[in-house]
């Protein structure tokens, strides 16, 4: 291993240099006299001597010294050393940091509310996960209470014998005894199985501890400019702390374990922030362990399961919860997120990922438990809606161009529902060439056709905005029309236009006309549930 040179300052010379430097000085002197002879010579007009030069070139050789000549190795300067017992007080202040700043993040998912109106029940959020997980204090945040000094010189400390000091630590990856700093025969992470509240709580205070000693040292390196020296103390502690990160961003995460998930990568994302800008040989990787972070999210969402319990077309999904979940870890964690992705060339607009796979899993789920087109679109834009609304009551902070998106896509679906019940199928009966030579036929067509919609849609259940907007939306198409026609209907069938006997006849066995007030009483009863 090679020692660290601290500058120099106030080192002994032996007796050998002494007599050295005082030798040096003494032909430095007739090296001067000399030249100063040669000068004169030269001024007073005389034969310029060859001499003083041969006199000047041998003092001159003889002050550099040649390659056999004397030679003394540069003076041993101490390395740098770890304080085993610095950096055991330095850990234990970490862990009671870590301990008791530890506090609970509540999901603003945990109210078991249905997206209809609040007379459902729990079943509607089927397969709801943990919605709760636990958040630590941030690296920069803990702070080591007194002067704990990391770092000494060899020889510089009286209390250890001077083999301890010869042979001493000089990596925070050979501190054997201290369990909380990772090293290079830790285990890594075996899988999400193996995660329980306490070793969940163990891993991130390694991760965390680790990294704070790994900054503390290089600040105090730097203080003391022994910078030279970092990369040996914490280099390997560095790649291990990589080792791990990478073991848990490669594993196979399921909803079931979210919560184990957003407080390991919640304590990751930090560490990584960290160190992504310290000189070691693997910092390129950081951006990249962060980028598979995002992958497993994910995976997570993409691995839910298509089985809902009930096949109501209100039940929010599985990973809808999930998706908010992490929406909440990107709000928490956004800077640092951005700041490690753009660092690499990596896709820094994770959201719009995590939206697009909750689409296609809706989009899945919905063919296999929905027999209607009508109640899969319903399906989707309730769990959509459903972000959406927790972003307006619970303040989940989205990027503008993601809520614009969402939006958009509420917006098709509803066009799709429109287009797939109410136009053209609908408005054939009351518009084009029914409405210049209007029937009854077509009124009564259109009625018996606007009761088997009722009779399947009025049990629906949506959200209760987007059921007003629905509402609201099939009046306007439907209701002026229907009113048109009826009118157009009115004057065909008034005494002007045929005989009286004729009008007569036709309005004692005719069945009375449903009235556009009617029409419009019985839309807004649609979607009760």
């Amino acid at each position: 291993m090679t020692d660290c040179i601290p500058p120099t300052e106030n080192l002994a010379w032996s007796p050998r240099q002494c007599l050295y430097y005082f030798f040096s000085l003494a032909l430095a002197l007739a090296l001067a006299l000399a030249r100063s002879l040669s000068l004169a010579l030269a001024l007073g007009g005389g034969a310029i001597t060859r001499a003083p030069a041969k006199l000047a070139r041998w003092l001159s050789v003889g002050l550099r010294g040649s390659p056999d000549q004397i030679r003394e190795n540069p003076p041993h300067r101490a390395p740098v050393l770890l304080d085993p017992a610095q950096v055991a007080a330095a850990t234990a202040a970490l862990d009671f940091a870590i301990v008791h700043g530890r506090r609970p993040i509540e999901s603003i998912t945990v109210r078991p509310v249905d997206s209809s109106d609040s007379d459902s029940s729990a079943d509607d959020v089927s397969g709801r996960p943990n919605c709760w997980h636990h958040g630590y204090p941030l690296v920069q945040s803990l702070e080591v209470a007194g002067d704990a000094r990391l770092f000494f010189v060899s020889g510089s400390a009286p209390g250890l014998p001077d083999a301890r000091q010869r042979d001493g630590v000089r990596r925070l990856s050979d501190v054997h005894e201290n369990p909380l700093i990772l090293k290079a025969d830790t285990e890594t992470f075996a899988g999400p199985c193996e995660l329980t509240n306490e070793t969940t709580q163990t891993w991130v205070m390694r991760l965390k501890i680790t990294t704070k000693l790994v900054g503390l040292s290089k600040q105090q390196l730097h203080e003391q400019n022994w910078e030279q020296c970092f990369s040996e103390v914490a280099g390997k502690t560095l790649e291990q702390l990589l080792v791990v990160a990478c073991s848990f961003s490669d594993a196979i995460w399921s909803h079931a374990n979210i919560s184990e998930m957003l407080t390991v990568f919640d304590a990751l994302v930090d560490v990584l922030f960290n160190i992504q800008d310290l000189p070691f040989s693997r910092s390129g990787e950081v951006a990249g362990i962060v980028s598979k972070m995002m992958n497993a999210f994910k995976g997570v969402i993409q691995g839910t399961s298509n089985s809902i319990c009930s096949s109501k077309e209100s039940t929010i999904h599985p990973s809808t919860f999930v998706l908010i979940q992490v929406l909440e870890f990107l709000c928490r964690n956004r800077d640092m997120v951005q700041s490690i992705l753009e660092s690499g060339d990596y896709n820094t607009g994770p959201y719009s990922d995590m939206f697009n796979c909750l689409v296609v899993k809706l989009k899945e789920c919905a063919e296999i438990n929905f027999q209607e087109k009508g109640q899969w679109y319903i399906f989707v834009m309730n769990n959509i809606y459903y972000v959406l609304e927790k972003k307006d009551r619970e303040g989940l902070l989205l990027p503008p161009n993601v809520e614009s998106n969402l939006v958009s896509l509420v917006d098709q679906y509803i066009i799709r529902y429109i287009d797939e019940y109410w136009f053209p199928p609908m408005l054939s009966c009351l518009d084009g060439d029914s409405l210049k030579k209007p029937r009854r036929s077509a009124v009564d067509l259109f009625i018996e056709t606007f009761y088997s919609i009722c009779d399947s849609q009025m049990t629906w259940k949506v959200q209760t905005e987007l059921k007003k907007f629905l509402r609201e939306e099939i009046v306007t198409l439907i209701v002026p029309k229907y009113v048109n026609f009826l009118k157009a209907l009115e004057e065909r069938r008034s005494p002007h236009c045929c005989s009286f006997l004729s009008w007569m006849s036709r309005a004692r066995f005719e069945k009375p006309v449903c009235t556009a007030e009617r029409l419009e009483l019985l839309i807004k009863e649609f979607f009760e549930g």
